[in-house]
């Protein structure tokens, strides 16, 4: 039975944005709180799956999180690999464990379906790389010591997680890459992807990348 914990990694308040991205989180068009609504509810879509959501304590989002009835809210006072460990090692007690940001509002649910998958069979670490820089997704089946001293920040490439896993002789699987939302070039090619995929998918993101659209078209 694994756990889902959603890291909300690229949240303004409380983490500057690599790009002006932070400009769609105004008080009229908050995009990360889309993208968290949208991925909660994929991970709802992770059948077995007991659902956790990481927060930083000063995080904006937080009184939305507490609004929520389902998941477990976890408050910590950042959200470095350090701070996480005592977490997941409680968490790996009852099972397997998958960590993916809640910023991934166009995860593929076929993703953590087989980091799932993966982990219930042979694999004792599944990463999910970014394409372009740090890491998507990352599933541990057991708290071992290597893998949690090792755990990457949420911008890091997940190669010496990786090679602690290889060092120690423990199996890897490894998705395919996938892209992270940092940059307003990234929200183009999201809204670029959403106008193909079925509207279910990602639907506060795509409402407020919409209206953002609308709104400069009519300024325009």
């Amino acid at each position: 039975m694994a756990h889902i914990f959603i890291i909300l990694a690229h949240d303004p308040t409380v983490r500057p944005t690599f790009d002006d991205l932070n400009r769609y989180s105004g008080a009229d068009s908050d995009i990360y709180a889309a993208f968290l609504d949208d991925s909660l509810a994929l991970a709802g879509q992770a059948y077995g799956a007991r659902l956790s959501v990481i927060a930083q304590v000063d995080s904006g989002l937080v009184v939305r999180l507490q609004a929520l009835a389902g998941p477990r809210i976890i408050l910590l006072p950042d959200l470095s690999p350090a701070s996480l460990m005592s977490i997941l090692s409680e968490a790996l007690s009852d099972g397997p464990v998958v960590l993916f940001g809640g910023d991934m509002p166009h995860l593929p649910i076929w993703r953590l379906r087989d980091a799932l998958t993966h982990l219930e069979g042979d694999a004792d670490l599944v990463v999910g790389p970014g394409e372009t820089r740090g890491w998507y997704l990352i599933g541990l089946r057991a708290a071992h010591p290597a893998l949690l001293r090792t755990l990457p920040g949420s911008d890091d490439p997940p190669d010496d997680l990786c090679i602690a896993a290889a060092t120690h002789g423990l199996r890897v699987a490894q998705l395919p890459a996938w892209y992270t939302l940092d940059t307003l070039a990234d929200l183009d090619r999201l809204a670029t992807d959403l106008r193909t995929m079925p509207p279910d998918i990602a639907p506060q993101t795509r409402h407020v990348l919409n209206s953002e659209i609308s709104s400069h078209t009519v300024g325009a």
